[in-house]
This record gives C-alpha cells, sequence and structure tokens, in this order.
C-alpha cells in the first residue's frame, strides 16, 4: 500500500543523545549526567556531555532536515533543563526550546514534543524517583509548565517514550541510568508509572 499524501515523514531523537550542553544555562542533572560518570558503567566511558552538540548547532541541524525534505521532527524535552530544581524554572531552558520550535516551523517543519526520554532529574531520583507516588505531582508540573509555554505552536505530544525501558531496564536489571536491581519494585513502578501518565494526558 502506498503511503498517504499526508504522511508525516519525519525523524526522532531524544534530548541526552543529542543535545549534549549537559551543565550550561541552569541546566540540572539528569540520572544519566551522573551515572554515565560512574567508571564502569558505560563499557568505553562514553557520556552525553556533548553528543550531537544540538544544544548549540540546532540552527543547522534544521537546516539538514529541511533539506532532506523532512515534514516533522519529533524530539524530547529534558526535563532537567526546564525544571533543574524543585520548584525552580530554567528560563534559558524554555528559550532554547522556543528558539528550536520557531526555526522548525520556520523551515515547514512540524515539532512533536515527548515529555520524557528516560532522562530523570537527579532531584527527582533522589526522591524515590519512578518508585515513588510523589512522581506523578512533580511531573504534572513539569508538563504544565512545557505545555503552557510551547502549545500556542505545538499540536502533536507524546507523554512518554518506552516505559518498559525506563522502567525495567532502569529499576530490575540494573543496565540503564538509575542503574538499580530490583525485581520487586515492578508492581509500584508500573502504577506509579501508568498514574502519572493518566494524570498527564
Amino acid at each position: 500500500m502506498p503511503f498517504q499524501k499526508d504522511f508525516a515523514w519525519g525523524v526522532a531523537t531524544a534530548s541526552y543523545q543529542v543535545e549534549g550542553a549537559w551543565n550550561e544555562d541552569g541546566k540540572g542533572l539528569s540520572v544519566w549526567d551522573v551515572y554515565t560518570h560512574e567508571a564502569g558503567r558505560i563499557k568505553d566511558g562514553t557520556t552525553g556531555d556533548v553528543a550531537c552538540d544540538h544544544y548549540h548547532r540546532f540552527r543547522e541541524d534544521v537546516a539538514i532536515m529541511k533539506e532532506l525534505g523532512l515534514k516533522s521532527y519529533r524530539f524530547s524535552l529534558s526535563w532537567s533543563r526546564i525544571i533543574p530544581e524543585e520548584g525552580k524554572i530554567n528560563e534559558k531552558g524554555i528559550a532554547f526550546y522556543n528558539a528550536l520550535i520557531d526555526e522548525l516551523l520556520a523551515a515547514g517543519i512540524e515539532p512533536l514534543i515527548t515529555l520524557y526520554h528516560w532522562d530523570l532529574p537527579v532531584w527527582m531520583d533522589k526522591k524515590g524517583g519512578w518508585k515513588t507516588l510523589e512522581i506523578r505531582e512533580r511531573f504534572l508540573e513539569y508538563a504544565t509548565v512545557v505545555v503552557d509555554a510551547f502549545s500556542d505552536r505545538v499540536k502533536y505530544w507524546i507523554t512518554f517514550n518506552e516505559p518498559q525501558c525506563f522502567l525495567m531496564n532502569g529499576y530490575m536489571q540494573g543496565v540503564h541510568a538509575p542503574f538499580q536491581r530490583d525485581y520487586l519494585c515492578l508492581p509500584k513502578i508500573t502504577r506509579n508509572f501508568m498514574l502519572t501518565n493518566a494524570a498527564v494526558v
């Protein structure tokens, strides 16, 4: 079957995988920022400190997307760039995503935002992360901030990317940040995730 004429050809990224600027302009730390710096966590010692440097080179990146003829760009926001500490909004983080959204729209590319792609803020991790139901209220606060800031231009929103990965790999198998091995936590983290997703939707 052929693709429909309005099919949204595009590309997708995740904030930690491409942005870099891990400690710039008021950004807080995520669990990936912290744990990838610990010896032995990542086989070759690679971190996302610089990554693709999308934070500084997003205009060049958007120009390439336009040249490729892409119609959409799904990207995730960094919760810790927006809310670096509990209750604190980082206006420079908001400004970065505003500039990215405007650049995409000027290039005729539809922005699709994912609210969470695995990079839990360290301040939330210290409270228990996905093991505590408090995450529902804290995530709802974050989501409210970004929807208020960007929904005048962004039509399409995705709440979470691959929850089975950040829950099972992060909290049960210990192969993703925050590298915990607790098989008995599955009912709790699953419930907390479901309630959080429902509240945000």
